[in-house]
């Protein structure tokens, strides 16, 4: 069926004039409000964690009274839209490395903060050489997911231009760290390679102690109920019970009580 708007007669009355102009000036307003809300955008999933890191670091002893940015993440890193506020870490007091978690959907990732910090003037005597630093290097291919040690690193002095917020120096944060990527040999590790090993996964059994430094120890068996790594706190089971028990990771399948 085709629909036809309907003549009007007669318009060329006054009254049709007027109507005419009203409807004008109606579609028009229409229009420039439609405009205007496609001018209207919304801060990227990258943005909006830039801004919450940048407040989180405002009130910490760490970053307080420098201008903070986040650094650029690997190309093969996406951020999610996280529905809640996100929780940052710094797990390296020496390294300007966050964690940042979501728990809406629940995820995790490091980033690295840029900080406006002044720099000490230049030795013209030895401004023609470059500047040595401490790092840590993989002895070995090292593949991805590995849980690293320190006795698969040595230490090593090296240029490090541009990534001397990222490197790695002191190898006793290292424990209890698995690499996101393959490191091949010589290599210095860079926070953004590591991450917190996941120490139990879901669905394993735990050794779970209670009552340390209170005169008394016990030890039970409990099933995970999510995966977690070192420090973190996660659901389990008692088997023999059923009973729902919170736990902190303490090591490879081992936790304690909350």
């Amino acid at each position: 069926m085709t629909m036809q708007m309907p003549c009007l007669k007669n318009a060329d009355t006054p009254r049709f004039k007027r109507w005419g102009l009203w409807l004008g000036a109606c579609l028009l307003s229409q229009a420039q409000l439609g405009f205007a809300a496609d001018l209207v955008t919304t801060d990227t999933a990258f943005e909006v964690l830039q801004k919450q890191a940048q407040q989180w670091a405002a009130s910490h002893p760490s970053f307080q009274g420098k201008q903070v940015q986040v650094a650029p993440l690997d190309p093969r890193i996406t951020v999610q839209n996280c529905q809640q506020t996100m929780q940052f870490e710094q797990p390296f007091s020496n390294q300007p490395a966050l964690r940042v978690r979501c728990a809406q959907p629940a995820w995790q990732l490091f980033v690295n903060l840029n900080t406006g910090q002044a720099f000490a003037p230049v030795n013209r005597a030895n401004a023609g050489a470059p500047v040595l630093h401490k790092v840590l290097v993989s002895k070995e291919l090292l593949k991805r997911g590995t849980v690293i040690t320190p006795a698969m690193f040595s230490v090593a002095e090296m240029p490090a231009a541009g990534m001397e917020n990222q490197i790695i120096s002191d190898i006793k944060i290292i424990k209890n760290m698995e690499l996101v990527r393959d490191l091949t040999p010589n290599t210095p590790l860079r926070s953004y390679d590591v991450k917190n090993a996941v120490l139990v996964k879901r669905g394993q059994e735990v050794q779970v102690t209670a009552g340390e430094g209170q005169g008394f120890s016990i030890t039970m068996r409990a099933e995970a109920l999510q995966d977690g790594g070192w420090g973190e706190q996660i659901r389990l089971k008692n088997v023999e019970s059923g009973r729902s028990l919170q736990g902190v990771i303490t090591g490879p399948n081992a936790a304690k009580l909350r």
